[in-house]
């Protein structure tokens, strides 16, 4: 006898729709598909209907239709309108008719208009109420409301995928006498995977009446006539009994997809028939996207935040390992920000005899196991750690990572979480029944009938590792084995080290005597001449008070950006592969808010991933792009491009400009610090940013170019060298 699952029911091959609409199919303009019930609108017969022409069709039920011949195929042909949609009145009815093409064929689907129609006035209000957190609501609670409000159903939930395939409620709107899903479970085989792939390419579903007879499609076969995205789709025999079972008489569903994957669904039922219509489900797909993107917002802000301390941890670290002669010191140090940062519960750091404890860890004896069970591994990461031991600890701390900083030094960096009991409710045990068909001598699935609350108790596990923590974890320990590498160098490279920035130092410093001594004679005279002078006139003394002032903070300025540009001399730098992509689209809105231009026109080509550090990749783009901004913001219509494109093993970016040009009668003077062209006054500068952009250049083996042309705009190359193909590079952003 052979099993049959759920998941091989070919669900968009039924053959059927429901009984609220009529479709119609066809294919090199002949109708070769029609749902039975046809008559009721077009007065003829299936049989009749088959073999006639899209137009023909079309003027038979809709003689004022406007679309005709050619217009249809580029109605539906239009990339950006692949549905043409339209309310139209059949037989003093009102219907929604909506045309489309997939698998090359066009499908006519014609629906029942509510008699409530969708007021889309009240769009706006429906944009605000996803957008206002001030009640603490997450966007998917104020979506459920809204759904709810638009199609009238006794429940809308929002019903999350997990990582194991099954789902969770997380949002819930409904009826006051029914009994709360919140935080409920739902096992995976309840959506089959060919079902999920149904609801990420088509984003709106919805059953009228559960118990409604099913309208066959008459012409070809049924395995012919792909009803992927129609909206008419009957539902397959298991999943209305599913929801029979469940006390719905009707259902609609809304995907929600992030990136380009299905994240979860919205989930509606009602327990008496109810049809939504064209109009709300677009409705509601609109502002589940809408959601979507807040989302998304709130997401990145949060990941924004969180990065930004983890950054601060490591560049602290980085800081404290390279200055500090006792690296063990500095472990314990940051060993408590390390083990918040992982979410553990304690932190062991073992060197050799000597060992370090923070927090909550086990006893020396379970620490021997588990060295003993992972033996030499350099990196191993589990929630639900199981030795032998004699441990009392065994069962408490099944969350176990372990690290090696230094291998052949027995340096190991542990991080524990203790066991978290973890009570789940269930709709309903998560178990398969299957049933049997003793005349096709087959088993098959049968649909759920019981959904009351089952509990269930998880032990022996701990919070699972997330993959950023991970992440974060080798990455400080490879700052740490990088400082160690670094501390224990060959005295001549430090020895190289120290001359090419006593070389620095030299250039500084005679940068600073050299340009510092115009405004330092200026505030000289000025101050001699207010000495000698007698009967000075009030005019005169505050004009001499200005020239003081503004000499002291020219040199201020100066030596605050001699001491930036120091910053990018005596640090040493790990490459890694970086997209500027997203660094690049900060620095764009960062000064068009700076430079107040925010009709600015910025192109952004294609970025391609380049080796280098992302500090100097951001204050080289940083200079470059802001400079171009700045010199074109005074612009009517200020341009600021940016590209890239490969050749051979380099990468080159082109920042382009339309801004005040450059004379480039003295060539790389622009690249002098303090150096400013004539045509720059009236723009705020001190000339020191092409400097370091020169600087951070050399830093990243990256050779510049420009080009420019006065009053006509400006053109700079970075080309960075022997950059891996995409393929071969972990990229970060």
């Amino acid at each position: 006898m052979r099993e049959i699952n759920c998941h091989e029911e070919k669900i968009h091959l039924c053959g059927n729709i429901q009984s609220f609409g009529y479709l119609f199919i066809f294919e090199d303009d002949k109708c070769i598909g029609v749902s039975e019930n046809c008559a009721a609108i077009a007065g003829e017969e299936y049989s009749a209907m088959l073999g006639m022409t899209v137009d023909d069709v079309l003027h038979r039920i809709v003689p004022s239709f406007e679309l005709r011949g050619e217009n249809i195929n580029q109605a539906v042909s239009d990339s950006m309108f692949a549905r043409y949609a339209d309310r139209v009145t059949i037989l003093q009815n009102d219907y929604f008719l909506s045309l489309y093409k997939y698998d090359g064929k066009i499908y006519l689907e014609i629906e029942a208009c509510n008699p409530l129609a969708v007021k889309t006035t009240k769009l706006y209000y429906y944009a605000k109420h996803l957008d206002d957190r001030s009640s603490g609501n997450s966007c998917w609670q104020a979506l459920t409301e809204l759904i709810k409000d638009i199609i009238h159903y006794d429940r809308v939930m929002v019903y999350r995928f997990l990582e194991d395939n099954s789902g969770q409620v997380i949002a819930e709107s409904k009826s006051a006498d029914l009994e709360s899903l919140m935080n409920y479970r739902y096992p995976e085989f309840d959506i089959p995977a060919q079902a999920r792939e149904l609801y990420r390419i088509f984003h709106a579903r919805h059953t009228a009446d559960v118990s409604a007879e099913a309208i066959p499609l008459m012409g070809r076969s049924a395995d012919d006539l792909d009803l992927t995205r129609c909206s008419l789709r009957a539902l397959s025999p298991m999943h209305l009994e599913y929801l029979k079972n469940a006390g719905v008489k009707a259902s609609a569903s809304f995907s929600i997809i992030v990136d380009d994957e299905l994240w979860g669904l919205v989930a509606c039922q009602n327990r008496e028939p109810m049809h939504v219509d064209l109009s709300q489900r677009h409705l509601c797909t609109f502002l589940t996207q809408y959601a979507v993107n807040n989302y998304l917002a709130d997401f990145q802000k949060k990941q924004v935040k969180v990065q930004k301390n983890l950054s601060q941890l490591k560049h602290d670290l980085k800081s404290d390992l390279l200055v500090k002669r006792d690296l063990y010191d500095v472990l314990e140090k940051y060993a408590v920000r390390i083990m918040e940062v992982m979410n553990g519960q304690g932190l062991i750091i073992k060197r050799d005899r000597a060992i370090m404890m923070v927090g909550e860890v086990p006893d020396k004896k379970m620490l021997r196991e588990i060295d003993k069970k992972i033996a030499t591994a350099e990196f191993f990461a589990t929630d639900r750690f199981k030795c032998d031991g004699p441990s009392e600890d065994v069962e408490m701390y099944p969350g176990v990572l372990r690290i090696s900083i230094l291998p052949a030094n027995n340096w190991y960096l542990y991080v524990f979480r203790k066991e978290r009991l973890i009570e789940e409710t269930w709709a309903g045990k998560p178990e398969k029944v299957m049933q049997v068909d003793e005349d096709r001598k087959i088993t098959f699935p049968s649909p759920r009938s019981s959904f009351e609350a089952w509990k269930k108790i998880t032990k022996g596990k701990a919070e699972k590792w997330q993959s950023s923590e991970l992440a974060f974890i080798e990455n400080i320990t490879q700052i740490i084995q990088q400082a160690v590498a670094q501390r224990g160098g060959e005295i001549d490279e430090l020895n190289k080290k120290l001359v090419r920035s006593n070389n620095a130092l030299d250039t500084f410093g005679y940068t600073l005597t050299h340009d510092l001594k115009n405004p330092l004679t200026t505030i000289q005279l000025t101050a001699q001449m207010l000495l000698h002078k007698k009967d000075i006139s009030g005019e005169l003394l505050a004009k001499s008070m200005k020239n003081i002032l503004e000499g002291t903070q020219l040199m201020r300025d100066m030596m605050d950006k001699v001491y930036q540009m120091s910053k990018v001399n005596h640090v040493d730098f790990v490459f890694e592969p970086i997209n500027p992509q997203s660094k690049i689209v900060n620095i764009v809105e960062n000064c068009k808010q700076q430079y107040k231009v925010p009709h600015l026109e910025f192109i952004m080509g294609e970025t391609l991933p380049v080796l280098g550090e992302r500090t100097l990749i951001y204050q080289l783009f940083l200079n470059l792009v802001g400079n171009a901004i700045k010199y074109s913001s005074k612009r009517q219509n200020p341009q600021v491009s940016v590209k890239s494109m490969r050749q051979g093993n380099k990468v080159r970016y082109d920042i382009k400009d339309n801004g005040i040009g450059i004379d480039l009668k003295d060539g790389d003077k622009i690249f002098e610090i303090f150096s400013r062209m004539s045509n720059t006054e009236g723009f705020e500068g001190s000339g020191v940013g092409l400097s370091i952009v020169k600087q951070i250049a050399s830093k990243l083996n990256a050779a510049i170019h420009v080009e420019s042309e006065l009053d006509v705009g400006t053109s700079f190359s970075v080309v960075f060298k022997d950059v891996p193909e995409p393929d071969r590079m972990h990229l970060v952003s």
